[in-house]
Order: structure tokens, then C-alpha cells, then sequence
């Protein structure tokens, strides 16, 4: 925002809010491709490691052993994309 402001020239004691800068910058937040950009550069990160990480494992879900009953399985990247954002529309 800051940097928005300085090119526009806009004073912090012109009382302008951040939603008025970026309408004259004509810039909108995309908050929701900014997490999903970061989640999946995450995980390219974690995918990258050797073979025997356990962050690689359980982001993968391929983690030994039985699951016990209750919710259904979940896996971390399920909720990239549309889940990712319904999910935060309903909060």
C-alpha cells in the first residue's frame, strides 16, 4: 500500500482509506490466488526433498499404518483451488 500511495502521491494525512488508493490505482487485492500461489510453492518445495522426509509423506498422505474411523481422509492439497476458496467465504 505504501508504494501504491508514493506513486499516486497520495499523503497518509489525506485520511484517503486503501480501498479508494487501489480503485484510483486501479489495482485489486487477489488475496485468494496469493495463498494459492504460496501453498503451491510449498509444496514443489517439499516434493523436491529426498525420499525419507516426513513432510513429503504426510503432505503426500502416504504416511504407514491404518486410519481410524471418524472424519473422511484429507489430504493437504485438497483445499488448492475452489476448495480453498469456499472454504474462506464461508468464515
Amino acid at each position: 500500500m505504501k508504494c501504491i500511495r508514493q506513486i499516486l502521491n497520495v499523503s497518509w494525512t489525506q485520511k484517503k482509506t486503501n480501498e479508494r488508493v487501489l480503485e484510483a490505482a486501479e489495482v485489486e487485492r487477489d488475496l485468494f490466488n496469493l495463498i494459492k500461489r504460496r501453498k503451491l510453492s510449498y509444496f514443489g518445495h517439499v516434493l523436491r526433498k529426498e525420499e525419507n522426509c516426513l513432510q513429503k509423506e504426510i503432505m503426500q498422505g502416504t504416511v504407514p499404518g491404518a486410519r481410524k474411523q471418524g472424519r473422511p481422509e484429507m489430504r493437504w492439497y485438497n483445499n488448492i483451488g475452489n476448495g480453498l476458496e469456499c472454504r474462506l467465504k464461508n468464515y
